[in-house]
Formats: structure tokens, sequence, C-alpha cells
């Protein structure tokens, strides 16, 4: 590998808060993506004494081809890999502490168009973020330090939907049957959401279940008014007491309640927090949550901490303060028993579980919650960014 000439093709710019993402192939070409790859194997040699790497991939058109040059790359540095195919990140992240992996790639651009692509890096069940781990792996990549192994890892395969279907169930108890929608949105859910369904034992109306690989029969970004809309018309049509929808990798939610408002998501973190934590708990929300939130939760001794905006800070304060719940108004929702780490099913199922054992509707169980005004998102444009 003649490592100074491919440096200089490196797009160092789709190195961003708490992933590495891109346009392909303009941005995030198969260079890059090779070279961030062995940067991440080099940083796993220093940190970890392990050396199994677990690999995954959401269902968009190009993650296939960037997943074997992940693979190639990590089992020349001499990793050991382990494939577990197309798989939710929070099954990944199962996965990973199932495998007590040194570390892993999931190869995913979450809810952006699928003419982007990216990886997230993952030591342990941690994922890597600028103040942890990703600037490290930027300068490795640009001093060229990579060590290559005379014997290339191993390869394996392995699927872990089953063992994560019975994680996902396995605190879960419905009280009686609760219809609802789930819109998979083409995405890595569809694969689990019938026979998660199934073991509920609850009535379902299935939307995009097919995985599509272009995303676009459905906006990606379930927070869209675009995407929320064929679930809220089916959702009424149906009289269902709730609707989910998820994007591409399986680890946003947003929930529709029986009227098809979407709900906001520190109101989904705010009735968690009251059903799942007790005194003395401690729960994590993203900055830009209601004060309501603290008022009501610090009323119950439930401790309220906020956190910077994005998953690595959040579930970074989460394993420093040992939290139980987390949440962002962008529709991630954190729990302690998923390592800290975030899971739209799980969400999703004990909402379910609250549904079924309450004699309201969810519109009537968030309603003492939102009594403060919200603007919801602002944003700002400048030219002058310094």
């Amino acid at each position: 590998m003649d490592v100074k000439l491919k440096l200089k093709a490196f797009h160092s710019g789709v190195f961003h808060a708490y992933d590495i993402r891109g346009r392909y192939p303009e941005e995030l070409d198969l260079n890059t993506v090779e070279l961030s790859v062995l940067g991440f194997a080099e940083y796993l040699k220093w940190h970890q004494e392990g050396k199994l790497c677990l690999l995954g991939r959401d269902i968009r058109w190009s993650s296939a081809e960037i997943s074997n040059v992940v693979r190639d790359a990590l089992l020349s540095a001499g990793l050991d890999v382990v494939e577990a195919g197309v798989t939710t990140i929070p099954a990944f992240i199962f996965a990973l502490a199932q495998k007590a992996a040194a570390g892993g790639i999931m190869v995913t651009a979450s809810h952006n168009l699928a003419s982007f692509n990216g990886l997230k890096f993952y030591e342990e069940t941690r994922s890597l973020h600028e103040f942890s781990g990703l600037e490290e792996i930027k300068k490795i990549i640009e001093g060229g330090r990579f060590r290559f192994s005379e014997r290339p890892g191993q390869l394996g395969r392995e699927d872990f939907t089953q063992a994560y279907l019975e994680f996902l169930t396995s605190g879960i108890s419905l009280t009686r049957n609760v219809k609802a929608v789930f819109d998979a949105g083409g995405g890595t859910v569809g694969a689990i959401l019938p026979p998660l369904v199934k073991k509920l034992k609850i009535s379902a109306q299935f939307l995009n279940l097919a995985p599509d690989p272009s995303l676009i029969k459905r906006e990606p970004n379930p927070l869209m008014a675009e995407a929320q809309k064929n679930a809220r018309e089916v959702l009424i049509k149906t009289k269902a007491e709730v609707g989910f929808l998820f994007d591409p990798d399986g680890d946003r939610l947003v929930v529709l309640d029986e009227k098809g408002g979407a709900v906001r998501g520190d109101s989904i973190l705010w009735l968690l927090a009251n059903y799942f934590a007790g005194p003395h708990d401690s729960v994590v929300a993203d900055l830009r949550a209601s004060r309501a939130l603290r008022e009501d939760l610090e009323e119950k001794e439930i401790r309220v901490l906020s956190s910077r905006v994005g998953r690595s800070f959040i579930q970074d304060l989460m394993r420093q303060e040992d939290a139980v719940l987390g949440g962002e108004l962008s529709g991630h929702f954190y729990f302690k028993e998923n390592f800290y780490s975030d899971s739209a099913l799980l969400a999703a199922a004990r909402i379910l579980q609250i549904l079924s054992r309450s004699p309201q509707t969810l519109s009537v169980l968030i309603h003492p919650y939102e009594r403060y005004f919200y603007s919801g998102d602002i944003d700002l444009k400048t030219n002058n960014k310094s």
C-alpha cells in the first residue's frame, strides 16, 4: 500500500462530532473508508487487549460495498471480524456486548438520504465521538501510522436477531391487546417487527416492512411531516391507539398518539421515567427538554441531568452517573439495561406496556407534561461562522 499516495486523496471532512459521514462516493469514497478503518484498527490496538471486531450495516444501496472494504481493512490489520450483516444499531450494540468484542463498526448514515453513507465506530459498546476517540483516529490516519499484520485476522458470521428479540421482550408484560401501527420506513427494523409483535401479542398494522435500499418509499427522517403522513392516515382509519415510526437503522423512534399527533421526544422520556424510574434514579435529557421534565421528576426524587445534544454525549453522561434512562427530542431513547444505548424497539415495547395497563389514551397520559409553550427547533442560518 502506498500510504502517502492514499493520504493525498483522504477526505478528512467526513469526520463529524460523533460519526464519519458524507455523500457516497463524492465525499466518503472507498479510499477514505479504508484509511478511516485502518486508523480505527490502530486505535483499538492501543486501547484494547482483545482483537475481535464486529461489523454491521444498514440497508442502503452502498452499504454492502462499503462493508466489504471495511472487512478487508480490519482483517489486514490483524483483527478478527464477525459479520452481523444487515442489522439495527441497537441490535448491533447488543451483539457487541454478547461477544465481549473489543470494538465494532456499523456502516450507516442513519436518517440521511440514500446518497449518503457513513461509519460509526465503537470501543466495546461505547460509540466514539470527537472528544473520545475520533480525533485520535484522525491523527493516526493523517500521520500514516498503520501497522499491518503478517497474519490476517479470522472471519466469522453470526445472526443475533433471535437473541436480541429475547432481550427486547424479557422484561415486558402487557395486560391487554393494544392496537398499533408500525412504519419501518423500509429500514432494518422491518425484519424484527413481525416476530416482536407476535411475542407481544398485540394487533398491528405494518407499513414499509420490505427493505428499501434507495430509501424512496418514505422520507427516511421520521421527524419530518412527510414521513408521518401515511402512518397518520392509517392510524386514524383503523382507530389504532398508537403509531411508531422508525429511521433506516432502527435507533430513532417517533410516536403518534391516537389522534395522529406526533408526540415530542421529551414527552416520551417523561412518560417512560414516570413508569420506569424510581426515587434516587437519574435520567439524562438533552438541554432542549421542557423545564416541566425537571419539575415533575424531581418531585418524585428522580434526578434530571442535562446533556449536550448527540448520542455519544448522552451515553457518556449516563455511564458516568449510572442513569437508568435518557432521551433526546430527536427520538433517541436510552436505557441502562441496553448498555446505556438507544433502542427504538425497546422504547416502543415499553410504551405498549404502559398503554396496556392504563385506561387513558396516550394523548391524555402526556397532557399534564405539555403545559408550557414549545417553539420547536428554530434553525438560524448565517454566512459568518466565526
